[in-house]
């Protein structure tokens, strides 16, 4: 049986919260600030704030629009539908198009359910649910195990480093550079995720953490795989030269793959 994953652990806690805030009337509708949390836990700080900053201005803009949609006129069901148009047009021309859908979400919670409320203060009581909802995804992925997370991080780089390694020894040893090479690939781009999520992360993290290895390790692997890629061209004759240039670049591509590692390895 699979262990809960952190981002689960994370959605379950904000999800606590943003109710909570219901109960202690921080918002007046906690399912609006609940359903923001679920959708603005992201796995890393980075993917978090880029997330936050989307969904606030989105929730300002909808909320803005609808409540002057509501203020001045009809909502009915065309003109939502036509509103919620507007404002994804908007949204494109803004250069925030990754606002437009809380932006829609916020102006139709404003439209279709103001009845006979006051726009203003009803439009401002959703604004402020939506916008409660983000800053309780923030800080919850911001401060739950974050330290945890990237240990967790640094942990299967350094395993799918060594296995990436292994493969391409094993690979020099039997002088077969076919068989294996689907499966370094998928290991090369468990590399490159794990890669990605900790440049995201240590670049916010008031942590040390040793980002040369880390960097050089990653151009390794990637110098490693253009020359075994090279090889396995060559084993499966998609190349067109000659016999004896084969050879040659065979060889400058073998002793290159060596060389990387014998690097790799001071």
């Amino acid at each position: 049986m699979k262990k809960i994953g952190m981002r689960n652990i994370k959605t379950d806690i904000a999800v606590f919260l943003a109710t909570l805030s219901g109960y202690l009337k921080i918002v007046e509708t906690p399912v609006y600030t609940v359903s923001v949390c679920i959708f603005s836990i992201k796995n890393t700080i980075k993917n978090s704030l880029d997330d936050a900053f989307s969904r606030i201005t989105g929730t300002l803009l909808g909320g803005f629009i609808g409540y002057l949609c509501s203020r001045f006129f009809m909502t009915n069901i065309i003109f939502v539908t036509l509103g919620v148009i507007f404002i994804i047009y908007l949204c494109n021309e803004l250069k925030i198009n990754y606002s437009s859908a809380i932006a829609s979400v916020t102006f139709i919670s404003i439209c279709l359910g103001v009845g006979n409320n006051h726009p203003f203060a009803y439009s401002l009581m959703r604004t402020i649910d939506s916008l409660v909802g983000v800053i309780i995804a923030l800080v919850v992925n911001f401060d739950i195990s974050r330290h945890k997370y990237i240990e967790h991080l640094w942990n299967f780089f350094n395993l799918a480093y060594d296995d990436y390694i292994d493969i391409i020894n094993s690979m020099i040893k039997t002088m077969d550079f076919s068989l294996s090479y689907k499966k370094l690939n998928k290991k090369f781009d468990s590399l490159q995720e794990y890669y990605n999520h900790l440049v995201d992360e240590l670049s916010l993290s008031s942590k040390s953490y040793s980002l040369n290895t880390l960097y050089n390790r990653f151009n390794l692997c990637e110098n490693l795989i253009h020359h075994v890629h090279d090889l396995y061209l060559i084993e499966k004759k998609a190349s067109y030269l000659d016999k004896t240039s084969n050879e040659d670049i065979y060889k400058y591509h073998k002793n290159n793959i060596l060389k990387l590692l014998s690097e790799g390895k001071k």
